[in-house]
């Protein structure tokens, strides 16, 4: 391919690096002392929900989800998210919605707005990149993977503004006898597809997942791009190009504009798959917790690449990438999936 990517050689398959520590001890252990339980004294969660009216339609979903018992019992621990009525009605979730939809539909909400056995204060969320990964009580449900595995909820802060995803928090550290409440100004809705197939619903979308199973088309299932971002249990976040993104590169490299031109690109071998591990960062990050300066973030690329390649420029206002002159425009944020988020930008990232 001409123009550009002419130093670029780098043959993928890409493999995700994953170290598991173990460790094991023989010695006989001592008999534990067990401690006196204190039961806490106050209002529980249950009690706020039963007697702040801001919390009607909080109050009606909980016990419709069959969780009010849960929230009320001062032996269990709860950092709850809770929309107030307002924010149920600006998400277009009124009383009568609640009591309308079926009581799985209802729970599945509830509980991800509810992180169990964890009382997450204001002061214990970091201003650091990225986003905290908290496991929330909801499951996530068949068949994207098994009953043991839970949704992540990821709060942040900036300055003193709190956030759940991309979600603002109006009101924080409620301090109850089992856990601590804030109040967040929408329903945060949980996601019900990986990104792979979120993106492939997307009309904007379609060069870059055609430019994905171009680029794996001659490797190994398991470690092709489309296993990583169909694995709910992997936690991404792609700087996606639109489609014109990539209609201007190819018009940039007088190839035909349309996505079967794609294969051109990746010439050596591997090019095309070093360009988009170069879109993409190993952990999830929404728009809220991007950088406000300008930061460098090594993205999947760097993980596999020689030292100082792979390297992203990001900031709240936009992102470039090693080989790029000017900074791509981020134009569209938080397009929310089980397994990551993708923001959409106006040009490819190209590595160095």
């Amino acid at each position: 391919m001409k123009k550009i990517f002419s130093t670029l050689k780098m043959a993928l398959p890409i493999s995700l690096f994953v170290m598991i520590f173990t460790s094991s001890c023989n010695k006989e252990l001592p008999q534990p002392i067990p401690n006196e339980v204190v039961v806490p004294t106050g209002s529980t969660i249950g009690d706020v929900l039963n007697t702040n009216p801001d919390f009607s339609i909080l109050k009606a979903a909980v016990i419709k989800s069959g969780l009010m018992e849960a929230v009320s019992n001062k032996s269990n621990v709860f950092t709850v998210f809770a929309p107030n009525d307002e924010a149920f009605i600006m998400s277009g979730i009124p009383l009568v919605a609640i009591e309308n939809l079926p009581a799985p539909v209802v729970a599945s909400i509830i509980q991800y707005h509810i992180i169990p056995g964890q009382k997450v204060t204001s002061a214990a969320i970091p201003t650091t990149f990225p986003n905290v990964q908290m496991v929330t009580s909801f499951v996530i449900p068949a068949p994207n993977t098994n009953p043991l595995v839970r949704f992540s909820s990821f709060p942040s802060k900036r300055g003193s503004q709190l956030w759940l995803n991309n979600i603002p928090v109006i009101a924080s550290d409620v301090a109850t006898a089992n856990g601590v409440i804030h109040v967040v100004a929408r329903v945060v809705a949980p996601p019900s597809r990986v990104l792979l197939d979120t993106m492939a619903r997307d009309a904007d979308m379609q060069y870059l997942v055609a430019a994905i199973l171009t680029a794996d088309a001659s490797v190994p299932e398991g470690s092709r791009f489309q296993d990583y971002l169909a694995n709910p249990l992997a936690n991404f976040t792609i700087f996606a190009p639109s489609n014109q993104a990539f209609m201007n590169l190819l018009a940039y490299n007088s190839l035909p504009v349309d996505p079967s031109s794609l294969q051109y690109l990746d010439n050596p071998k591997g090019t095309l798959g070093a360009i988009i591990a170069n879109h993409i960062l190993l952990n999830r990050a929404f728009a809220a917790n991007l950088p406000s300066d300008d930061t460098v973030i090594p993205s999947f690329l760097a993980a596999i690449a020689p030292p100082g390649v792979g390297l992203l420029t990001v900031s709240s206002a936009g992102v470039k990438g090693a080989g790029n002159p000017t900074f791509s425009n981020i134009t569209a944020i938080d397009r929310h999936a089980i397994n990551g988020v993708y923001h959409i930008i106006d040009q490819l990232l190209l590595p160095q």
